[in-house]
């Protein structure tokens, strides 16, 4: 590279770091003279993301969490004035850098995790059946689905239940709301569900060997005839006779 080029490269940078600098030096007055009426009062801030379970002692500690200002009227009314109550406990949930510190995000540590027999709905059991990859859609169901069970009965093959709720495969439960991690199949066929307490004694009954259907969110459940184990099968091109080929 020519000196007359590297003149000109350098010229530019300097150029830019000016320019870069001014703009900054701008924004920061025009900031300064929207504020410089506006009371402000303290507050504490993250500073760096705090993820859900975190120590309040250790974002104290480590400045995860640091004292700040801000203009009076855009303090929350909950924000907290001493950072000290947050220790000994945890963050009920993910935080994220510039948010204020406000009452309830640190929780004491026995009421941030819920136990597994506060997600069963009153007036509900939780059941676990065992299925093999066949019976329960090859493995692809995680917890928080949805699924329609299928059993063989004198009258012939019939949808039992209709969108029953899967609370956890093996050790594995539904994540929880506002959790940032997408549920997964961790290769168990030991399937939790939560049913009625006559439902539960149907579907552990004598012979009551299922095979799960995965139905979508919004499934809404219909009214299927069983099908007599001597019915004959359609002879169409389709297993949708009603399809247009």
């Amino acid at each position: 590279m020519s000196t007359r080029r590297t003149l000109i490269l350098v010229a530019a940078i300097v150029i830019g770091a000016v320019a870069a600098f001014a703009l900054y030096q701008y924004v920061d007055g025009v900031e300064d003279r929207a504020y410089e009426d506006a009371r402000r009062v303290k507050v504490f801030v993250v500073k760096k993301d705090v993820g859900k379970g975190f120590s309040g002692d250790q974002a104290i500690n480590e400045e995860f969490i640091e004292e700040d200002e801000i203009p009076q009227e855009f303090r929350p009314a909950t924000a907290l004035t001493d950072l000290e109550v947050v220790r000994g406990k945890v963050a009920l949930s993910n935080l994220s850098a510039g948010q204020v510190v406000v009452d309830g995000m640190f929780v004491d540590p026995r009421t941030a995790f819920v136990s597994f027999s506060e997600r069963i709905e009153p007036g509900r059991v939780a059941i676990t059946i065992s299925v093999d990859q066949v019976r329960g859609v090859a493995g692809l169901l995680v917890p928080g689905d949805r699924v329609n069970m299928i059993v063989d009965t004198p009258e012939g093959r019939q949808f039992m239940y209709q969108n029953v709720e899967i609370l956890a495969i093996g050790g594995t439960a539904a994540p929880d709301v506002g959790a940032t991690q997408a549920a997964a199949n961790p290769g168990s066929g030991l399937i939790t569900f939560s049913v009625p307490p006559e439902a539960a004694l149907r579907i552990t009954g004598p012979g009551a060997s299922a095979y799960l259907a995965l139905v979508p969110p919004d499934n809404v459940p219909v009214a299927v005839p069983a099908v007599p184990p001597d019915a004959i099968i359609p002879s169409t091109l389709t297993p949708y006779p009603d399809e247009e080929l």
